[in-house]
């Protein structure tokens, strides 16, 4: 496996994944997957690493699954697969969603050129995303024959709704980019060049901030999405008491009172 599929840039707490195979528009090969899951496994377990910021190198951000490498019938059989991988049979295709969700960290994407298959599944389960005007995002399974895969079904009808969501997994239909920002497939959209720099800023914003409450806050957002409103409560009380046990909300609450801007560690 080579270690240059996905790249990892940190700093000043902003962690960039890139992919980077941009002679094949960044499609995602078994090594990429195996790559980018272990990164974003590390990157939950660093502490200089408050937000993260998922791109593409060259022309695209990702075209979706190599279909030049997945034509084999034996995807599993020839490979040392984890049980938990086995147990699915997209293996680490799926697993890289459910990485970039358990990473529990502020995850953004930056999206340019082709967005498409699992690329539009690993953008849309990211917390937001930041288009450049020569994105152009489908849902293209329907295209290959296949059906939608790797948790499409899960994020598309919550980010554009059932309706919009039927069409685009049925027809493979390719959305422009000031299409996909109206119907919010998209939720930043910047001039051609311009996404990465302005998802990596946003990223950065959050980094500074106090990260416990951050990643507690957003946490609670995704759960209440399947809570009722006594659990909703349930967990913004324990999350709000571990937060307050913080240094930084002590640092919060001692420069409100000095009328002052809050210099936050993340502890």
């Amino acid at each position: 496996m080579t270690n240059d599929n996905v790249l990892l840039d940190l700093a000043d707490g902003v962690a960039t994944l890139t992919l980077n195979r941009p002679d094949r528009l960044n499609a995602v090969d078994w090594d990429t997957a195996v790559r980018l899951i272990g990164l974003l496994h590390e990157l939950k377990q660093r502490d200089d690493a408050r937000a993260i910021v998922l791109t593409g190198s060259g022309r695209s951000f990702c075209a979706g699954g190599d279909l030049a490498w997945v034509d084999s019938d034996s995807l599993m059989s020839e490979r040392i697969v984890p049980r938990d991988q086995r147990k699915n049979a997209f293996g680490p295709f799926a697993g890289i969603t459910e990485a970039i969700v358990e990473v529990d960290k502020p995850i953004v994407a930056a999206l340019h050129g082709h967005v498409a298959g699992v690329g539009l599944v690993y953008a849309m389960a990211c917390d937001r995303r930041f288009a450049d005007e020569t994105m152009r995002a489908s849902a293209i399974f329907v295209k290959r024959g296949m059906a939608p895969e790797c948790g499409m079904s899960f994020f598309l009808p919550r980010l554009v709704g059932v309706p919009e969501a039927l069409r685009l997994v049925t027809t493979g239909a390719w959305v422009e980019a000031e299409e996909a920002k109206r119907i919010g497939l998209v939720d930043e959209l910047s001039p051609k060049g311009e996404a990465l720099a302005a998802a990596q800023a946003y990223a950065a914003e959050l980094a500074r901030g106090p990260s416990i409450a951050v990643d507690l806050a957003r946490r609670n957002i995704y759960r209440a999405l399947t809570a009722t409103l006594q659990e909703t409560f349930d967990y913004e009380l324990l999350a709000s008491s571990i937060a307050s046990a913080s240094e930084d909300a002590k640092e919060g609450v001692q420069a409100f009172l000095d009328k002052r801007e809050a210099e936050f560690k993340g502890r």
